[in-house]
This record gives C-alpha cells, structure tokens and sequence, in this order.
C-alpha cells in the first residue's frame, strides 16, 4: 500500500486526551475508612468457616461507594490547538512585570502569566462536554481542587507542548500474543 502524503496531510487530525474528573470526591474518605475496616475485619481470628459475612459486607459496601463515585466521574475531552493558535493563544497571557521591569519570578519558567494561562489553557482546550461561562466559574473556582485542576493543566500542556507517540498498550499486546492470529 502506498501512501500518498497529500491525503494524509489533508486527513491529519490533533492529538485529543481525555481526563476523568470526579465531582464527588468527599467519597474517597469513605472509600478509605472502609477499606481500613475490612483491613482490621480481614487480620481478625475466625472462629468458624461461616465468620467471613462481615468482610464481604464490607467489600459489598466498598464497591458500592465506588460506583457511587463513578456516577460522579466526568470525562473531559481534550484537543490541541494549531501552531498559529497556541502562538496567538500564549500572546494573549503575557509574563507579569516586577516593579524592576523584569519578568516575574512566578512567570519567568514558561514566560506567560501562569494565573490566567493555565486556567484559560483548560477552557479553550475541552471540547467536551460544552460548558457555558457559569459552568466552567463553578467548576474550576468551587468544585475542584488544585491538584484537579493541575490535572486538567497538565493535559492541555501535554497536547500543545509535547511530542505525539503512538500508544503502547501492554495488556493489547499480551493478549494479542498470546492468542493465535
């Protein structure tokens, strides 16, 4: 099969990643105390083969917060911006001023104004869901925590900023081998 470098210039698409976000994550307290319960529910003595219902109804309950959470877990889809639009994108989000004239210490690393990049970075980078100005507010301001939002940064960095690479997958692969083709 030939390729023709035309078709697959004018097919090209950006690269895209998606990142799980869960909106209720006050239950990974509880997902913790649980597993802490059927840890010390586990080391405890039995005293008869029948002395295991407290354990599977601990696991029962773990599972089912954990489905909880999963009902609460949204995925965000991510696509990278052109080589124009991420140039113009970085323009908008210049490095603050130090009252010197210098570039800003917090900025000085990658040279924008990381407390309206990264936050607009996120905005302009999830294709989906579609969220409205009031949502993202909620979203990025009240519900999530750093550590969310960074992940969130993270990824839209990622899809701009690094290399693109075909995806191993490991267990694709040891089943794929271990199967005859």
């Amino acid at each position: 099969m030939t390729r023709d470098i035309k078709a697959l210039i004018r097919d090209a698409r950006l690269p895209e990643a998606t990142v799980a976000v869960c909106l209720h994550a006050d239950l990974v307290a509880e997902v913790e105390a649980a597993e802490r319960e059927l840890a010390q529910e586990q080391a405890r003595p039995r005293t008869s083969l029948g002395d295991g219902g407290r354990a599977r109804e601990i696991a029962e309950r773990i599972e089912a917060l954990r489905r909880q959470m999963m009902e609460y877990t949204v995925e965000l889809r991510l696509r990278a911006m052109t080589r124009p639009q991420w140039r113009a994108f970085v323009a908008e989000h210049p490095p603050r001023k130090a009252d010197d004239g210098s570039v800003d210490e917090r900025d000085k690393y990658i040279g924008v104004n990381t407390d309206t990049f990264f936050p607009a970075l996120i905005r302009r980078s999830v294709v989906s869901p579609e969220l409205d100005d009031e949502d993202w507010r909620l979203l990025l301001d009240e519900r999530l925590t750093d550590r969310q939002v960074d992940q969130l940064a993270d990824a839209a960095w990622r899809l701009n900023r690094r290399d693109v690479d075909v995806p191993f997958s490991p267990a694709a692969s040891r089943i794929l081998s271990s199967e005859p083709a």
